[in-house]
């Protein structure tokens, strides 16, 4: 057992607060790209606005019923009354207060509280991640033009690629490349490796250009869905990038890294031809629990502000 070199104690005031960060031993047999599908669903997040905020994260840490989200910082830069939609569908709402953000990258640490049990990510040694290595990405896209018309369904991607270099001068924190296909809204997604561990936090791609698109004789629509797709170089914030900063700015929590290289994977991943129920969710749906969850909170403000109006406060 051995902890991550930057995350020792420290002590802050009188109190002692300690960063456990686990080594734990690669797991002998060789993943499917099903079976790491399936911890990509248990951990990733949906993360929601009322105000058309829209992103994804993944579920890191636990202390008690309090859960730690890693996402990208401009998923939740912007104030809103979001919600944290889990695996299982539950609904979480998110404290703004509570919001950490990483400064000198594109990071922030979101937390939620729950009596269920929801299953951490396991982290690994970014390093173990070099040129070529399979990785795959999960993610929550905002709708695009079709899925409007198709249904209103937001449905959880999970694509598979290969890492193809890592930035000289890293941009807010990204610095590995990829050539997985992603789309808008699964910024702060994990990225995973073969072993099934989370070896950079997606956000940042580039798109086609939809003015070059139309001057090729392509249609208004088309032009406008290819622009949301990212099919150029797609890049993520190394976790080990997240774990130097989180102990230089003090955020300390109980996190699985392994340092060893992952195991070749077993199986290739063979996406079904439909998505599986546990992956969809009607965008309506969560929309309408923003306004259950939220509705009587802003009501109450709203009675407070228009008494304060009257009789004063």
């Amino acid at each position: 057992m051995r902890f991550h070199h930057n995350l020792a104690a420290a002590i802050t005031g009188t109190a002692i607060v300690s960063a456990l960060v686990i080594t734990l031993p690669q797991k002998a047999q060789a993943l499917t790209g099903k079976e790491i599908s399936e911890i990509a669903r248990n951990i990733t997040v949906l993360i929601k606005g009322q105000n058309d905020n829209h992103g994804s994260g993944f579920i890191i840490s636990k202390n008690g019923d309090t859960y730690y989200v890693l996402t990208a910082n401009h998923v939740v830069a912007h104030e809103d009354t979001y919600v944290i939609m889990t695996h299982d569908q539950e609904y979480h709402q998110l404290d703004n207060s509570k919001v950490r953000h990483l400064s000198g990258s594109d990071l922030a640490v979101i937390e939620f509280t729950s009596d269920r049990t929801y299953q951490t990510a396991k982290l690994a040694d970014s390093n173990t991640a070099k040129q070529g290595s399979e990785v795959f990405v999960s993610g929550w896209p905002r709708l695009t033009t079709v899925g409007k018309q198709s249904g209103s369904d937001l449905i959880r991607q999970f694509t598979d690629g290969q890492i193809s270099g890592l930035l000289s001068q890293p941009l807010e924190g990204y610095a590995m490349s990829y050539t997985n296909t992603t789309l808008g809204g699964m910024s702060g997604g994990p990225v995973l490796d073969t072993g099934g561990r989370v070896v950079g936090v997606h956000g940042l791609g580039d798109t086609e250009d939809s003015d070059r698109l139309l001057n090729q004789g392509y249609g208004e629509e088309a032009a406008s869905l290819a622009s949301l797709v990212k099919t150029g170089f797609n890049y993520a914030i190394p976790i080990n990038t997240f774990l130097d900063l989180a102990a230089q700015q003090r955020i300390y929590m109980n996190l699985a890294v392994e340092t060893t290289a992952p195991n070749p994977l077993g199986a290739a991943y063979v996406a079904s031809g439909k998505p599986d129920p546990r992956d969809r969710v009607a965008e309506t749906d969560v929309l309408n629990k923003i306004n259950e969850i939220f509705g009587p909170i802003r009501d109450g403000v709203n009675t407070i502000q228009r008494v304060c109006g009257l009789f004063g406060c």
